[in-house]
């Protein structure tokens, strides 16, 4: 076992299992070939399969910005270098949109990333750029398969090639135009080059080292959870090698380790933290501002940090003030800091109010084959943590990232918790590989583990973001238990259309959640339904929508982020509830719902009066809103929001009485009916709300 994980090469002694199952350097080498080859094929086809995740369009945009204008201010919630290498390949083809009436920054960046894409070939723009982020995927594929070949074996090293190729994680985010994988690539780059460095310290390691750490940060802002990283890394490795302890004693290290003193680790920290500081401001090319020349971004960033707690506003304006960071950038942490954990979240099938500490450990025990969990159960059995620097470099990194994402309370997709993934499938090849050779039975247990895993994900194929693992039903029950970027993205509009197509209504109608995607452009003819992000961005850009009516026949299709509630909320507070608690009649691609019959959507269509009665009291056309009001709660007499409506219009057209009354029932309805979802509207109505009241009615 010790030598397995020391020494590469086996010794005299092996036995004859450990010399069928060590592999020559060239016989690894056309395997690792043959696997990143296969990588390449599911990758580019699986994402040629798939229209438009929801990041993307914006993402793209960006990227083609910078490179034609230097305008950092368009989506600075990310720093640049990744959507500027997506971007790369489209600069001859992409279309700038033109001026948007939009002054917040965030509206105009989703309107005009939709608008650049869609002006043009839309699948070939996100082709060029998807094939530009699926490269980051192929080097991180050969870095994994480099660093647990070298640290534990090539046995270890092809078994972790082979848990990357397939696992759907991280299949499902490698060809995406977004900075999960490039910062997920680039992570474990520094952290293997560190590795690397502390056991034989040259310049040109620490070079290597230094280069990984500015495009780290220079890809996403997670990316600076390196600094913190690296610092305990050498405080613990210093440490770990100075003052012995029987915890983590070294086994059978045939060489003398080299240590550095603390002055040394010091120093080499401090360079690498110079150096991505450089980097960082290099790729904004040098310059402060977020927008080129008279340029400005609205809000301020003054403006937009207002919000913040006094602690984390005195740090963006200190940083300001000073100009350490560029300004884009101090946009992107101030909206990291901005964002409220009072956003739900859905993990084991249940929709959350606000964030939880155990979402991202159950999205990653939903989202990641069952052999690479019980590959790293079994790792502390196999003696993969025999050794101190190994120990430490595969478990502090993985540990600090995850207690960070758990401490957050921002209950997103598993794509957040990328960086973690190359350290695990390391540590599960090593202990993969330490069993094979143990025994038969256990060369057997880990072979059929293997193969499991490959059909596992192979059934998967192609939606990959779709993917849950048996445990939990896999993928055609993920929508039950998780949501958006954890299954339903926006990725299943060709496969509707294909679906369509073979199954000809001419009486159908979609909710697709993106509203600034158009199904039409797929050739899909169905009439639209609002989706909860389309009924919430109506408001935001004061555009009605249509009138429904309060029943319709025929085929619905329904997304699975709806379908699920995600975003309208528990039960009765979505209006597709009802329908979606029958059994789908078809599922397409596991994220699109097929139904056939008539359906009440009377709660629906009340929502949509109610909400374009809105539109008319903010326009101070308070006659017509008042009718609508009235007809929406007809429609929907026990939705809190709608009867808080007619509320406000009733008190406009100055018949206060009644519309005292007609916020009492929303009060009361609000509080009966999940009031940990309706807070605002809570506050809103008994008045101990202090924002804005028109982002809540």
């Amino acid at each position: 076992m010790a030598t397995v994980l020391s020494n590469p090469s086996l010794s005299a002694r092996s036995t004859p299992l450990q010399r069928a199952l060590r592999p020559s350097p060239r016989l690894s080498h056309w395997i690792a070939a043959a696997l990143l080859g296969l990588l390449a094929v599911l990758l580019v086809t699986s994402v040629r399969q798939e229209s438009q995740t929801f990041d993307e369009s914006t993402h793209l945009y960006a990227g083609f910005e910078y490179w034609k204008h230097g305008d950092f201010g368009v989506n600075p919630e990310h720093p640049p270098l990744a959507k500027m290498l997506a971007a790369l390949p489209v600069l001859t083809m992409g279309k700038e949109p033109p001026p948007l009436p939009y002054p917040y920054f965030k509206m105009s960046d989703f309107i005009g990333g939709s608008r650049f894409l869609y002006s043009g070939d839309a699948d070939a723009l996100l082709l060029r750029g998807r094939m530009m982020m699926a490269l980051f995927s192929l080097v991180l594929a050969w870095l994994v398969y480099s660093a647990a070949g070298e640290i534990f074996g090539p046995l270890a090293g092809l078994i972790a090639l082979g848990l990357f190729v397939f696992e759907p994680a991280l299949l499902s985010n490698s060809a995406l135009v977004t900075t999960d994988l490039p910062v997920t690539c680039c992570f474990f780059a520094t952290f293997y080059a560190f590795y690397r460095f502390l056991k034989l310290p040259t310049w040109r390691r620490l070079a290597l080292c230094a280069i990984a750490a500015g495009l780290a940060v220079s890809v996403k802002h997670s990316g600076a959870l390196l600094v913190p990283i690296l610092v305990l890394l050498g405080l613990a490795d210093y440490i770990v090698h100075h003052f012995p302890t029987r915890f983590l004693p070294d086994v059978d290290e045939e060489e003398e380790p080299v240590h550095l003193n603390l002055p040394q680790m010091a120093g080499a920290v401090a360079v690498l933290c110079l150096f991505a500081w450089g980097s960082l401001w290099a790729v904004y090319g040098f310059r402060y501002a977020a927008r080129p020349g008279q340029l400005a971004m609205i809000p301020t960033l003054a403006q937009y940090a207002a919000g913040l707690t006094p602690l984390k506003h005195w740090e963006i304006t200190f940083f300001a003030q000073h100009h350490l960071f560029p300004e884009a950038y101090l946009y992107g942490w101030t909206d990291i800091m901005a964002r409220t954990t009072d956003q739900p979240a859905m993990v084991f099938g249940h929709i959350l109010p606000k964030g939880v500490w155990y979402f991202f450990p159950g999205v990653f025990l939903i989202k990641s084959t069952l052999t690479l969990i019980i590959l790293l159960l079994l790792a502390p059995f196999a003696g993969v943590f025999g050794r101190r620097r190994e120990f430490l470099f595969f478990t502090i990194p993985v540990a600090f990232f995850m207690t960070i994402s758990i401490a957050s309370m921002l209950n997103l997709g598993v794509r957040h918790i990328l960086p973690i993934y190359p350290f695990c499938i390391v540590l599960a090849a090593a202990a993969a590989a330490v069993l094979a050779v143990r025994s038969i039975a256990g060369c057997a247990a880990i072979g059929a583990l293997l193969v499991f895993m490959a059909v596992s994900s192979l059934h998967a194929y192609p939606d990959y973001l779709a993917y849950s693992n048996e445990v939990f039903g896999g993928p055609a029950n993920t929508w039950r238990i998780v949501s958006d970027a954890n299954d339903d993205w926006g990725q299943g509009l060709k496969w509707t259309k294909s679906y369509v197509d073979q199954h000809p209504d001419p009486n159908c109608w979609f909710d697709y959640f993106d509203p600034l995607v158009d199904p039409a452009y797929y050739g899909i003819p169905c009439k639209p339904l609002p989706s909860s992000f389309g009924y919430l961005f109506s408001g935001y850009e004061r555009q009605s929508l249509p009138t429904l009516p309060t029943a319709i026949s025929g085929t619905l299709y329904i997304s699975a982020v709806d379908a699920g509630g995600l975003e309208w909320g528990p039960g009765s507070l979505n209006p597709y509830s009802s329908i979606a608690a029958r059994q789908p009649d078809a599922e397409i691609g596991n994220v699109i719902l097929v139904y056939h019959g008539t359906f009440d959507i009377s709660q629906l269509a009340g929502m949509v009066d109610a909400k374009n009665a809105s539109m008319l009291f903010k326009q101070k056309r308070i006659a017509e809103a008042l009718p609508l009001a009235e007809r929406a709660v007809q429609l929907a007499p026990s939705n809190a929001f709608v009867n808080a409506e007619l509320g406000r219009i009733l008190i406009a057209a100055g018949r206060t009485e009644q519309g005292q009354q007609a916020n009492a029932n929303a009060l009361r309805l609000a509080r009966s009916d999940h009031p940990e979802f309706q807070k605002d509207l809570i506050a809103v109505l008994d008045g101990s709300f202090k924002g804005n009241v028109n982002y809540v009615l």
